[in-house]
């Protein structure tokens, strides 16, 4: 099955409640390709519209991946889970996943939450209303690269961006890495519907407790990391810079190493063998 299927399927979802009037020519083929999928993603709506609230409709599906997404609590050992009723058997079955593929909800009310497995299993999920949310973090990065494939010297450098989604509800904390596509589905949301339009939209990440601001703030920790990659390359290149000193018999590692000269006389006595 295609990685990007369970994305596919909510965003021709997306199409719909945005009114348009039909489906592109791609997603017509990939719906009658995946009938089975489509079906089955028909059947978890009606599972989702008990949990609205009386007057709650749904805006937009934003499809979380291990593949394109962040995949630290849902990857590895954490992604590992085993699908017992007949609906999760089923989507394992369709996706091809456990608990890789995540759903966010945008209603005109809050943010649903959602893993599928352990939605269609015990039916389990999350709920931030817009009203206990203070400020989001929704930010565009780019990151640049070097394409040496390019012939062009001016086309070898390349770009490549990605949004970060971050806010905290009461006690609980979402962050998430989006793709392009991701972060336009975010944009509209938080241009169209009224509630979202009266939060705060930041740069940074904000947290209610010093503690959390430390410890469950992505783009903090990425900088962190960072800053601990440079330094141990910085520190790495200065130990090799030593030691090379110290093969011409300078710094202080020159003891580690027999004294230049005899090096050199060496060098000469096997030349010579060599020649003879």
């Amino acid at each position: 099955m295609n990685k990007g299927a369970f994305k596919d399927s909510f965003r021709e979802l997306n199409s719909q409640l945005f009114g348009e009037d039909d489906l592109t020519v791609s997603g017509k083929k990939r719906l009658f390709q995946q009938t089975k999928m489509y079906i089955f993603i028909q059947d978890f709506l009606t599972k989702l519209t008990p949990i609205l609230a009386e007057g709650e409709a749904i805006q937009a599906y934003l499809p979380l991946t291990n593949q394109e997404n962040t995949a630290v609590a849902t990857g590895g050992l954490l992604g590992m889970a085993y699908a017992r009723t007949a609906a999760a058997r089923e989507y394992v079955d369709h996706f091809h996943d456990v608990r890789g593929n995540r759903l966010l909800v945008f209603t005109n009310q809050r943010m649903l939450f959602l893993v599928m497995v352990e939605f269609l299993e015990e039916e389990l999920f999350y709920s931030y209303p817009y009203s206990s949310i203070q400020s989001i973090q929704f930010t565009k990065h780019k990151i640049g690269y070097f394409d040496w494939h390019q012939k062009s010297l001016k086309d070898k450098r390349q770009y490549r961006y990605y949004y970060t989604l971050d806010f905290q509800s009461e006690n609980h904390i979402f962050t998430e890495m989006l793709t392009v596509e991701d972060g336009e589905i975010v944009q509209r949301q938080l241009q169209n519907i009224p509630q979202l339009q009266d939060i705060m939209v930041t740069t940074k990440a904000r947290r209610k407790s010093k503690l959390d601001a430390i410890f469950s703030n992505l783009t903090w920790q990425l900088k962190v990391l960072m800053i601990i990659s440079l330094l141990l390359l910085a520190l790495g290149l200065g130990y090799l810079l030593v030691m090379l000193a110290g093969a011409l018999g300078w710094g202080p590692l020159k003891e580690m190493w027999p004294p230049v000269g005899m090096v050199q006389g060496q060098g000469r006595y096997f030349l010579d063998l060599w020649l003879k």
